[in-house]
């Protein structure tokens, strides 16, 4: 979803339908904060455009999808959207991005997400048998809802390409395609990325 070169007025509209269209259906508490979540959204989507320019040249600065959810979500909604912010957890979970360091398995966003639903819990409940219960039962909410809309959980089937040759080393082709095809597949990653920063957390839901 560009917003680029729009007005406000014209930028807010078009939001709100990509709001509708990922988003309807789900519900939302007195929480839940829309307007720090379309900050972080923006934010991110704007940091992954200005790094690709980078990355293909050489630079290797591009942020993996985990790191798209979890950083805005700490850091970058106006306020912090997880209760509690953990030093460095963007590049703790490096290694979870783009299906498991490229790997083409379950999508990063997605883990970033669950991470994100575990510190949500873990900030509230104390009892290790009680977070277990609600992580796993919001994890399992939250991947049925996100199959639902995207129809996979794995990178690979969820952008229908990979970043590696067969040999397992990286394939330098990949990221041009990625961020220059037709459509580029980097679009719907952002949606991707976006979505998984609006679903509201456990605490969160209506």
């Amino acid at each position: 979803m560009s917003l680029h070169g729009m007005d406000n007025d014209e930028a807010r509209r078009k939001a709100a339908k990509w709001r509708e269209k990922w988003l309807g259906g789900i519900k939302m508490g007195e929480t839940y904060d829309l307007d720090a979540r379309d900050k972080a959204a923006s934010w991110a989507t704007k940091w992954g455009r200005e790094s690709w320019n980078y990355q293909l040249h050489g630079f290797h600065v591009s942020p993996f999808c985990s790191e798209m959810v979890l950083e805005p979500l700490q850091l970058h909604g106006g306020r912090p959207i997880l209760p509690v912010k953990i030093d460095r957890l963007e590049d703790i979970t490096i290694g979870v991005g783009a299906g498991i360091s490229m790997q083409g398995e379950i999508c990063g966003a997605v883990v970033g997400h669950i991470i994100a639903i575990g510190i949500d819990v873990a900030y509230r409940l104390r009892e290790t048998a009680l977070i277990r219960k609600e992580v796993s039962t919001a994890t399992r909410k939250f991947c049925n809802l996100f199959k639902e809309k995207f129809g996979a959980l794995r990178c690979a089937d969820l952008i229908g390409m990979s970043f590696l040759k067969a040999d397992g080393t990286l394939d330098p082709d990949a990221l041009e395609k990625y961020v220059t095809g037709s459509p580029p597949i980097s679009a719907k990653c952002e949606d991707i990325i976006r979505f998984c920063i609006y679903v509201p957390l456990p605490s969160e839901e209506g």
